[in-house]
């Protein structure tokens, strides 16, 4: 990898990686200063996903390590967000398990070296659920700008945020069942994959290679990954 784009590659994980310290550093801002605090935070973080992805596609410089970066910061976000609404609403407990569900799923699957990139549906409640979380944390930070909002918007707000709060969790809900649904299908579909016994894992050099290799990723980003990870043993 040449020296300008291996600094592009760097910047735009490092983006990534700001997810994953963000996720750390949430719990801390939320039991020493409160919920309120922690909307517009969570919305910053959210767009770091939006921008390392079109950065890494503008920049050529996509990988199955960014992939892989990006999926371990997003899934590690998803479960730190659901966990402290949960102190705010209970019933967001369920979205939570549910969540831990797909990641099972997707863990299986791993295990089995299976495809595990995700489906448009995936793609798809992971939208709904950024939306809906990014609601519920600016619903529940309202005292910072409920100021410059009309008197009637604010008794509007407070008279049905519960209501509010009931259909965003029905809908979360709702979206991972039938992401949970769509990944088993696609699962069980998968009856064909390279057996890995009798192999070895590659050397580490030869493994980072290939992971931050654009041209691979590009070739085999809808293969099972695992698999090319290990070589003969000799």
């Amino acid at each position: 990898m040449k020296k300008f784009k291996y600094i592009k590659f760097t910047i735009v994980n490092l983006i990534t990686f700001t997810r994953i310290l963000g996720s750390i550093i949430l719990p801390i801002v939320y039991f020493v200063n409160g919920i309120k605090w922690l909307g517009f935070f969570v919305i910053l973080l959210f767009l770091t996903d939006f921008i390392d992805g079109r950065l890494s596609r503008y920049w050529k410089v996509e990988s199955f390590l960014g992939s892989l970066l990006d999926s371990v910061s997003d899934k590690l976000f998803a479960f730190v967000m659901l966990a402290i609404l949960s102190y705010e609403y209970p019933l967001m407990l369920v979205v939570l398990f549910l969540e831990f569900v797909i990641f099972g799923i997707n863990t299986l699957a791993f295990s089995e070296n299976k495809n595990v990139q995700s489906s448009r549906m995936g793609k798809f409640k992971t939208f709904v659920l950024d939306f809906c979380v990014s609601v519920m944390f600016l619903y529940t930070a309202r005292e910072i700008y409920e100021s410059y909002l009309t008197l009637e918007f604010n008794k509007f707000l407070i008279n049905w945020e519960s209501a509010i709060s009931y259909i965003l969790i029905g809908i979360l809900i709702g979206m991972q069942l039938l992401t949970i649904s769509d990944y088993s299908r696609n699962r069980l579909k998968q009856t064909e994959f390279e057996k890995l016994k009798g192999k070895k894992l590659k050397n580490l050099k030869d493994v980072w290679k290939l992971l931050i290799d654009r041209e691979f990723y590009i070739n085999n980003k809808n293969a099972p990954l695992k698999s090319f990870l290990y070589e003969e043993v000799k």
